[in-house]
């Protein structure tokens, strides 16, 4: 009998394998896909190295280079050219920069000087200790301004959300609690920084490998593939008295696994198809998470083309309605050996929650609307210079983390705690990053240990 049946063979499920292995535990993971690492994908286009998913890791990911570490893959990190760590922000059409400290932030043109002056007095305003939007958040600590111009940029680049909808204390977890414990944010983040430059912390980098983003989860596979299968169909998991029994088709096989325990690790909106093995009332909040669709469209043009200084990582969009890029990446300029010298690859990102149609769009039309876009931040002087050479719509592509999230994820992990033996992990839960997503994997994996010793304890009982 096996100890753990993983579903799922993202970054999630294969974390969760990567710790398993290390803790001696007899498992298999189960992959529908023909390859592992989810949305994690490194692709080679016309001699060009581009990401389909995430293009980096911060040096902050301690999780995920714990796992480096085990690996023994250090060699294979590359960090990001110095100047990618400047951000940002298309504001009516024109590239501003993201300030990088107070000084550049008083200088900036994001915000006006009387949203400046209405900063200071978030030092003075009384706390609110309840769940808020992320809107009526900042809208009360910081004013209109911050959250248009600076907060909704950022968060296209992280939910490509709506700000009415996410919850404050599920996106911002680190500003509310500065907010409880200092009463004020703005009081929090300063003491907060003080006590970094005090310790010395080093300023973050951003990581990827030589061969591309894909080669950490490619690098877990090569450590567990025996206990690895891929190109699985029709996956089912039958409830015994106190173990499961898991049945489905591999090279047209059919083949049947017991074992004390499952994990899940897809995402919230397909668990669905398993919600027979538990409670109604834990279904409905996998069901109650949504997911915004994103069009990612990678483009290539000769730098000559181009009018706009792409010294940085990228920009990302103020809310227009007329607008529908959510931002872009200046891939090139990352990671420049990647590319030809006098080409620039350009990485776009459109939907989002303002945007949901873009998942009924053809392919032509979603790169007609980024190249148009695209052209006019960046100086292009003809839309056509700008050659689509990969695009890929992502119907689900980011969980919200809307308002009751925080209770939701709360209410699953009671239900990893009732020795039910079903367990889940992904970015659906407690972050949405590769480092976040890591995390959450190593903490399931506790949680099953600790299930597990309860497995034995009894089976030691029917023994004597």
């Amino acid at each position: 009998m096996k100890d753990v049946i993983i579903i799922g063979a993202g970054i999630a499920g294969l974390t969760a394998a990567h710790e398993l292995h290390k803790e001696k535990k007899d498992f298999q993971l189960l992959e529908p896909s023909y390859r592992v690492g989810g949305v994690i994908e490194t692709l080679e286009l016309n001699g060009n190295l581009i990401e389909a998913g995430p293009h980096t890791f911060s040096s902050f990911s301690a999780d995920v280079l714990d796992i480096v570490k085990d690996l023994g893959i250090q060699d294979e990190l590359i960090e990001a050219n110095p100047n990618s760590k400047k951000r940002y922000v298309c504001m009516n059409g024109n590239l501003m920069p993201v300030p990088a400290n107070p000084q550049e932030f008083l200088q900036s043109e994001l915000l006006t000087k009387d949203a400046k002056w209405t900063l200071l007095e978030e030092f003075v305003l009384p706390l609110v200790d309840k769940e808020e939007s992320v809107e009526a958040f900042f809208s009360r600590r910081f004013g209109r301004d911050v959250l248009k111009n600076l907060v909704q940029p950022y968060l296209n680049g992280v939910f490509a959300g709506d700000v009415k909808k996410l919850s404050a204390n599920a996106v911002f977890p680190m500003l509310k609690e500065l907010e409880l414990k200092h009463k004020s944010v703005g009081l929090g983040l300063l003491l907060s920084s003080l006590k970094k430059i005090f310790n010395s912390r080093k300023p973050m980098t951003l990581h990827s490998f030589k061969k591309g983003m894909e080669f950490l989860p490619n690098s877990i596979y090569e450590e567990v593939k025996n206990k690895v299968t891929l190109s699985v169909k029709d996956i089912e998991i039958t409830r015994a008295k106190d173990f499961f029994i898991v049945t489905f088709k591999a090279n047209n096989k059919t083949i049947n696994y017991t074992t004390n325990s499952i994990l899940f690790a897809i995402p919230a909106n397909k668990m669905s198809e398993y919600g027979y093995l538990f409670p109604d009332e834990y279904l409905s909040d996998f069901k109650s998470i949504e997911y915004t669709p994103v069009a990612t469209v990678t483009q290539v043009t000769d730098k000559s083309n181009i009018k706009t200084n792409l010294d940085g990582f990228g920009f990302l969009s103020t809310y227009e309605v007329q607008k529908k890029l959510l931002g872009t990446i200046w891939t090139s300029s990352i990671f420049p050996g990647r590319v030809k010298d006098d080409k620039a690859i350009l990485t776009s990102f459109i939907g989002g929650a303002h945007f949901k149609k873009i998942s009924e769009l053809k392919e032509e039309e979603i790169s007609n609307i980024v190249s148009k876009e695209l052209a006019e931040v960046l100086g292009i002087s003809n839309p056509d210079l700008l050659k689509t050479i990969y695009i890929r719509v992502y119907e689900h592509a980011i969980p919200q983390y809307n308002m009751g999230h925080l209770d939701t994820v709360k209410r699953i992990e009671k239900l990893m705690d009732t020795k039910y033996g079903i367990f889940f992990t992904g970015n659906y839960l407690r972050g949405i990053s590769i480092n976040d997503t890591v995390k959450s994997s190593k903490s399931a994996v506790e949680r099953i240990k600790d299930y597990l010793k309860t497995v034995v304890k009894e089976e030691e009982v029917l023994v004597k």
